[in-house]
């Protein structure tokens, strides 16, 4: 018999990156931020969050009946207060898997606010959940790879990325060049892409989670495998793969700095 498994993909903490070409900064308390001097924090930090949603998550059984399981991505904003806005479905998998995310976003703690520049902000955010029928460990979660190595999702201490969170949202915001192409069709959107951070802490096994266009997915998927070096993850006292997934946006405006905030 089956039992229900709960994967959260790791970008739990890592705020939608936005690649913008012609953005004007502003500075009114309606604008929404995706990379700020100081991120929003979940009360107990990435464990507590994951630990929460595990608990508050009830699989619907009808989709359970019918085997239905994915990968749902949901779209939230931490605003100045620590309370979540707008948690809406970037992409779904089927309305009763869709409705429970909601369900459970909606039902979170109180954030610790973001800032920028010592004022609290609105910060985007992106969560992948995943609801799996599996017949694995409710403990541990992994997922299968051609090699036949584990990969896991979850691990007891997660890749660290040179500097941290909002070293990697610079890094990434940096190397991205909007392609010609898309800039001239005016081509934009959000590219999901996977990748796992192995033992060594080198980035491979990078793929396209979600496609907006050729051209961004090829550019995402650049940037990403141009990734230095992560600390690698560890498990039960040994080193592990991890596959993290990282939501870049990208959009054009009427300004040229990537990090600057959107209105919506």
């Amino acid at each position: 018999m089956k039992t229900i498994k709960l994967i959260f993909s790791t970008v739990f903490m890592f705020a939608l990156i936005s690649i913008q070409t012609n953005a004007q900064e502003k500075k009114k308390n309606s604008d929404i931020f995706y990379i700020v001097d100081e991120m929003p924090e979940y009360p107990g930090g990435e464990e507590a969050i994951r630990k929460d949603i595990a608990e508050l998550i009830k699989y619907p059984a009808e989709a359970r009946k019918k085997g239905v399981s994915g990968k749902v991505y949901i779209t939230f904003i931490v605003n100045e207060l620590g309370g979540i806005e707008r948690p809406q479905i970037a992409r779904g998998v089927d309305p009763l898997l869709d409705k429970e995310a909601l369900r459970v976003m909606n039902l979170l703690k109180t954030w610790k606010p973001g800032k920028q520049r010592g004022e609290t902000v609105k910060v985007s955010f992106t969560v992948p959940i995943n609801f799996a029928l599996d017949g694995g460990s409710k403990n541990e979660t992994t997922v299968a790879t051609d090699d036949e190595e584990p990969v896991f999702l979850i691990v007891e201490e997660m890749p660290v990325f040179p500097g941290g969170k909002e070293a990697l949202g610079t890094y990434i915001s940096k190397s991205v060049k909007y392609p010609e192409e898309a800039r001239k069709e005016r081509i934009q959107g959000k590219v999901f892409v996977s990748f796992v951070v192995a033992k060594d802490g080198n980035v491979k096994q990078s793929k396209i989670e979600r496609s907006i266009h050729p051209t961004l997915d090829k550019e995402a998927l650049r940037v990403i495998n141009s990734l230095p070096t992560w600390k690698p993850g560890k498990q039960r006292g040994k080193l592990v793969n991890v596959r993290f997934t990282v939501p870049i946006n990208f959009a054009l405006s009427n300004g040229d700095n990537p990090n600057k905030e959107l209105k919506q």
